[in-house]
């Protein structure tokens, strides 16, 4: 197996992210992960596709990091988020996605939801976090009127315009004022991590 080194190919760097696959390293654009989605999925594509940026740092090191092997879990339900999660891992093409659910948060967007994702690489697994601070309550609040068909007049225009403004937010602030991560041991595919308050362990 061949290995790159990351700093002659950064792993995030502006718009683009590489990552090897099969041996050949690809350079991954943004431009490209937002062309089959309309305006309205842009801040969860946006969103996704920088926190795979972390990941591509944190399991970097010496060597680039490798689609072999990756195992993806998300806290975020949203399909912009999980597509940028895809086009950057392959991991709901290849059966390697899970993605984190609670009995108020099932395959939607609400206030429930997490920023917050698990990428393992078969040896050690990022845990990544966008910072809590990040998203206004008020767009939560936003999110939970329009699922649960409660919305005000204006709130349509309002959503989109908290949108586009988050989506400018994450790609101006450097990814380390967003995003924070740990790395911990290796996950399987389809393991849930450890202590997260939505997973209820076994007796």
């Amino acid at each position: 197996m061949h290995t790159f080194s990351s700093k002659q190919h950064l792993p995030a760097e502006g718009l683009l992210t590489r990552i090897v696959d099969h041996d050949e390293v690809l350079t991954l654009d943004y431009q490209e992960a937002t062309r089959r989605h309309q305006r309205s999925l842009w801040w969860g594509t946006a969103v996704g596709y920088r926190a795979m940026q972390v990941a591509a740092v944190a399991l970097s090191g010496d060597s680039l990091w490798r689609r072999d092997n990756l195992v993806v879990v998300s806290g975020h339900p949203g399909p912009g988020v999980l597509d940028s999660l895809n086009y950057v891992t392959l991991c709901a093409d290849r059966g390697t996605l899970t993605v984190l659910q609670n009995d108020h948060c099932v395959n939607r967007c609400n206030s429930e939801m997490k920023f917050e994702w698990w990428v393992s690489d078969g040896d050690r697994t990022a845990h990544i976090m966008l910072d809590e601070d990040f998203v206004p309550r008020e767009f939560y609040e936003l999110i939970d009127r329009r699922v649960y068909s409660e919305t005000r007049d204006d709130d349509d225009k309002l959503f989109e315009l908290y949108k586009v403004n988050l989506s400018s937010r994450i790609w101006v602030a450097p990814l380390e004022q967003s995003f924070s991560f740990e790395l911990l041991p290796p996950m399987a595919r389809g393991e849930l991590p450890a202590g997260h308050a939505w997973v209820k362990e076994s007796a």
